[in-house]
């Protein structure tokens, strides 16, 4: 194998982020606890719902995409990653129980049920880096303003 591809990505930063996403989601919604999957888990976390009792009913997994690009250009989210989270829903009893993808943008947040990108029809991708070709969807935030949150989530 070529010693350009990897089979996974993670990048340095993407623990911090996701720690400044989780602290900004939760001032939004404080009944939600984020517990951390397994590295190389295909979400980064499982939410749950705190209720007054302490008892706590499981709202789906939750992914968080941090980019640097503001919302008028599309986020490219991979298409294996979408089918994952597609092909495992939780079972549901609850209207609010499903998988969540926390796309952070420079000028907002788009908090997106995964099932509404269902729908988009998957691209190639050429990384400029490594020249990896890749399935990907393309997120136009702009196409899901019920889900858009007027929140800049800093590093």
């Amino acid at each position: 194998m070529p010693e350009f591809l990897e089979p996974i990505r993670q990048v340095g930063g993407d623990g911090r982020r996701e720690t400044a996403a989780v602290h900004a989601l939760s001032r939004l919604y404080p009944n939600w606890r984020f517990y951390p999957t397994p590295r190389f888990y295909f979400t980064d976390f499982h939410l749950t719902w705190l209720h007054d009792n302490g008892r706590e009913n499981y709202l789906g997994d939750i992914e968080i995409k941090w980019l640097s690009i503001d919302s008028s250009i599309p986020a490219i989210f991979p298409f294996n990653k979408l089918q994952q989270m597609l092909i495992s829903p939780p079972y549901l009893d609850n209207p609010d129980t499903f998988h969540r993808i926390c796309f952070r943008f420079t000028d907002g947040t788009l908090l997106i049920p995964v099932k509404e990108l269902a729908g988009l029809m998957p691209e190639f991708n050429v990384r400029h880096d490594t020249n990896e070709r890749d399935l990907v969807v393309r997120v136009n935030a702009m196409m899901f303003k019920r889900y858009w949150l007027d929140v800049v989530i800093k590093e």
